[in-house]
């Protein structure tokens, strides 16, 4: 029995924007996937979600070749493709395998649940099947999935799942990974509002295709100011890197993709006392996060749950995705 963990990530500047080449500041936090893998009968395998209550059943008949679905409601389609392609590295196609996800991470709101999933499940399997994957071939796998779910995925996601810490990220580019700090603490809130990532990058992308000039000038602006905000939190200015995250929340605002909910929580938690708030991820519901002085953190957590939001106290997770070997 193997099982393997990944964390969720929030976006502290540069969601959207980083899509079309500007640079993003992320972090992963203290929230995980789990993914256990055990045996199963030949050519048979199984993925559960306890989160989602599903489960799934594919055989893998011929290699190379579209799968063979025995019963499926196609929430577990993009894993599978993981998993073929894990096998088939692997060179043992022909095993069974049960496949057990336990996510903490709530779905669909802008902390890369499916790209932490994507990560363990990618561990979990090649661990079990002693496949011995690199973190960049881990990274490289998990994505076939987030193109499959997000259709234009910057790779900011898998690749924060995957490494862990605070990272600087532009497409194209070695990640850069700064050194985590305590001094600070992030308050997520979640507005209990669901949406679709990959129809709302497309929604800003198809107006930057349009040639929607003022998305392109926002864009660039964003791309700015990342690169005050990494050198705030290299020098540890939270204070300045709290008012550049409050300044990206009206880019965001501006290019359609925040909403009255997300706007609500993120002034309650300013007029809380927090150094800086913005929506995280996507945008059109989910989440948002707070940066917080660790002495005012319950009190935004608390004025967040007093809004009707669910708040979460995270800390940066400093490992990314790790394996056990549970077998006795």
């Amino acid at each position: 029995m193997i099982t393997a963990t990944a964390p969720a990530k929030v976006i502290l500047t540069g969601e959207h924007f980083v899509v079309h080449g500007q640079p993003a500041l992320a972090a992963a936090i203290d929230i995980y996937s789990k993914v256990t893998v055990t045996s199963n009968i030949p050519k048979i395998i199984e993925i559960s979600s306890s989160a989602l209550g599903t489960t799934s059943k594919f055989s893998i008949k011929q290699l190379g070749k579209k799968s063979n679905q025995i019963s499926n409601d196609g929430i577990m389609d993009p894993l599978k493709h993981i998993v073929e392609k894990i096998l088939q590295t692997a060179g043992q196609i022909d095993r069974g395998l049960k496949i057990q996800i336990d996510s903490k991470i709530p779905v669909g709101v802008g902390l890369g649940s499916s790209a932490s999933t994507a990560v363990s499940t990618t561990m979990a399997v090649a661990r079990y099947l002693n496949l011995e994957l690199e973190k960049n071939d881990i990274f490289e796998i998990a994505s076939i999935q987030e193109k499959l779910i997000h259709k234009k995925p910057s790779g900011i996601d898998c690749t924060t799942a995957t490494y862990g810490g605070v990272i600087f990220f532009k497409i194209g580019k070695v990640p850069e990974y700064l050194k985590p700090n305590n001094s600070i603490n992030i308050v997520i809130g979640d507005t209990r509002s669901k949406r679709s990532t990959g129809d709302l990058v497309t929604k800003v992308t198809q107006r930057v295709n349009l040639g929607n000039g003022e998305i392109s000038r926002i864009s660039k602006s964003a791309g700015k100011l990342t690169m005050e905000a990494v050198k705030s939190y290299r020098e540890g200015d939270f204070n300045n890197l709290g008012k550049l995250m409050n300044k990206n929340q009206k880019f965001l605002q501006k290019i359609g993709v925040s909403t009255v909910q997300l706007d609500r929580l993120v002034n309650i938690a300013q007029q809380a006392g927090a150094l800086g708030a913005k929506l995280t991820g996507a945008g059109g519901g989910g989440c948002m996060i707070a940066l917080c002085r660790p002495d005012n953190k319950y009190k935004v957590a608390n004025a967040i749950e007093n809004a009707g939001g669910r708040s979460y106290i995270v800390s940066i997770d400093t490992t990314g995705v790790k394996s056990e070997n549970l077998s006795t």
